[in-house]
């Protein structure tokens, strides 16, 4: 028994040499720190990684029952607000009167330094998880269906309006154009120039940007007719037990003057049209940690490695050193071991 333990005690399935037998040199010394501190180095990389976590992107089914939800709006529309006609029309042909829940405020027409005029929107990016979280700050308007200063020569228009969540259009037009009124404004009054300082879906998170923030354009002609079409995606952000469950949108746009007729009639209805429509997909966005023990298991199969990596560079500079300039010079460094039938 004494034996078996004995044996079970001196077992080594990796064989190392004896202190004696080894010999040091300046070369092999300076090797091993270069090792160490890049050991140490990939460790604290590591070890940041994994208490950082990762930021994991998933596409899922959407399977939250949702029939309805918010469309956020905040612009400023350069025709007094008693010309404006809103409206919200889907593809089950439902129709909402818009401008009974939003606000129109008359004011000056102008141009915020930070809006992006005439430009195209056709670079988007999405925002990453850290911005997002930072910016999450919900807001609601305090008011709905307020009308002030209608016949200012420009309509702030802002609020938002519940929608079905199926394919649908919300339009800005003026009046007598597109739907039966009693008062049709003159071509002359008509002025579609106009800037966006929001447009969102869902929960209305005023700091996160979306692609038609900050944008607005400016009409060269009378009659003009400006489309934007969204296809909105489902996006939930998690990190750290927080979830923020929002939407962001694709977006392409079309703008054209519209002709007369003959007889001086339009050819099209003039105004502002935003086309929206949902993906069945939803976005994932969620920082993960890796569990431990597959951290542990990483980063020892990392140092194994690096050892056995350096360990083999080490062999094959001391042979190219002995092949250049020969033993005397590559073993010049190294220590003489004492003993031995050729010892002293």
């Amino acid at each position: 028994m004494d034996s078996f333990s004995t044996k079970v005690r001196t077992f080594d399935a990796f064989p190392k040499i004896d202190p004696h037998k080894t010999q040091r040199s300046s070369s092999g010394g300076f090797s091993t720190l270069v090792t160490a501190l890049f050991i140490l180095l990939v460790t604290w990389v590591e070890i940041g990684g994994f208490l950082g976590g990762y930021v994991d992107h998933q596409f899922i089914v959407d399977d939250k029952l949702t029939s309805d939800l918010f469309i956020n709006l905040d612009m400023l529309v350069g025709m007094p607000c008693e010309y404006l006609h809103t409206n919200v029309m889907d593809v089950t042909h439902d129709r909402l009167l818009a401008g009974e829940l939003l606000n129109f405020q008359g004011m000056n027409f102008f141009v915020p330094d930070i809006v992006q005029m005439n430009s195209e929107n056709n670079d988007h990016n999405t925002p990453d998880l850290d911005e997002v979280m930072r910016e999450t700050v919900r807001a609601e308007f305090n008011v709905a269906g307020t009308r002030m200063n209608e016949d200012a020569s420009a309509c702030h228009i802002y609020g938002s309006i519940p929608v079905n969540k199926v394919a649908g259009d919300f339009h800005i037009t003026g009046k007598g154009f597109g739907y039966a009124d009693r008062h049709r404004v003159p071509f002359e009054k008509l002025n579609f120039s106009h800037v966006i300082m929001e447009f969102s879906f869902g929960e209305f998170y005023p700091m996160i940007k979306n692609p038609l923030d900050f944008t607005g354009k400016i009409a060269s002609q009378k009659l003009q007719s400006y489309k934007y079409f969204m296809t909105a995606v489902p996006t939930l952000y998690e990190k750290l037990g927080i979830e923020v469950d929002t939407y962001q949108y694709s977006l392409t746009e079309q703008h054209r003057a519209i002709t007369t007729d003959e007889t001086g009639l339009p050819s099209d209805i003039p105004g502002l049209y935003f086309k929206y429509d949902f993906d069945t997909i939803k976005l994932l966005i969620a920082e993960k940690r890796i569990p431990f023990l597959q951290f542990v298991a990483r980063l020892a199969t990392i140092v194994s490695g690096l050892f056995i990596v350096a360990t083999y560079l080490y062999k094959l500079y001391s042979k190219t050193i002995t092949l250049i300039f020969g033993k005397k010079f590559a073993y010049k460094d190294t220590e003489k071991l004492d003993g031995g039938l050729l010892g002293s």
